[in-house]
């Protein structure tokens, strides 16, 4: 295979050319540099296949270039911890009055004193995680309510497409707050006992702490409960064997009998 050596844009090649030969420049046209693999490639017809096998994803029309970047950034990589902690302060980003939902939702210290340390670490990391979908939720809300009374004194129309797309993102928010509780629930679910599983269930509904504002009612509830059900358990057991010693094959009297005759007072009884 002959030699086809390469000179830098800025050398001067002072050789001869190998007869046949064509010098192409960067900025010249020349043949088709692509590698044979890839020219393989664009004439091939099974590109249609991987279109048809992965998931495509759907893209909107374009945005503002700056702010896709500076969107993606943040995405990726959040922001300092100075930047965050100032931005999440109650006193710069304080919930409405009469908005209870956007708090974070606390552990009860009933459960939070049985729990073990690795658990409660987890359950504060998701506190974190909470924390932000909160917040943000409380700008945005604080936002769609200012839209709201300014579309009450405006004649844009263009003011209700905004309210409802913000309407949206706070449902969103919503759902990922709720899916960050059942998490944590499910972090806490194996240190409890069995008896008090069902308070990790979805359907029982959390307030401003993870179990409900009264869980010392609850776990009272369940002690009794398994009270009431342990001596039921138990006098049904104990019932049954009575029944069978005394009203059912009469096993009690054969059984005395045997340690009378034992002790040498069966054979009396007999005769």
């Amino acid at each position: 295979m002959e030699d086809f050596g390469y000179v830098e844009p800025d050398e001067e090649f002072d050789g001869e050319y190998p007869e046949g030969s064509q010098v192409v420049s960067e900025d010249s046209p020349g043949p088709s540099l692509m590698p044979l693999a890839k020219r393989q490639a664009s004439d091939s017809r099974f590109p249609a296949m991987a279109k048809r096998c992965k998931v495509q994803e759907v893209a909107d029309e374009k945005i503002d270039y700056i702010l896709a970047e500076n969107v993606t950034d943040l995405f990726r990589n959040g922001m300092n911890d100075e930047q965050y902690l100032e931005l999440t302060k109650d006193g710069n980003t304080a919930r409405p009055e009469n908005c209870e939902g956007l708090t974070v939702v606390r552990t009860n210290q009933l459960i939070w004193n049985v729990i073990s340390p690795s658990v409660q670490t987890a359950d504060k990391n998701l506190q974190f995680v909470e924390k932000s979908v909160v917040k943000a939720a409380t700008i945005l809300v604080k936002t769609v309510d200012k839209a709201a009374r300014a579309e009450s004194s405006s004649s844009s129309s263009d003011l209700a497409g905004y309210i409802d797309s913000c309407n949206d993102v706070l449902a969103l928010s919503g759902h990922a707050n709720r899916q960050i509780n059942l998490a944590r629930l499910d972090f806490l679910r194996p240190e409890l006992m069995t008896q008090c599983l069902h308070l990790c269930s979805p359907s029982v509904p959390y307030t401003s702490f993870l179990f409900g504002d009264d869980v010392s009612k609850a776990a009272k509830d369940i002690e009794e409960c398994s009270k009431v059900g342990n001596k039921l358990r138990f006098g049904r057991g104990r019932g049954s064997f009575r029944a069978r010693g005394t009203r059912g094959s009469g096993a009690r009297g054969t059984y005395r009998g045997r340690r009378g005759s034992a002790r040498g007072r069966g054979y009396s009884r007999q005769a």
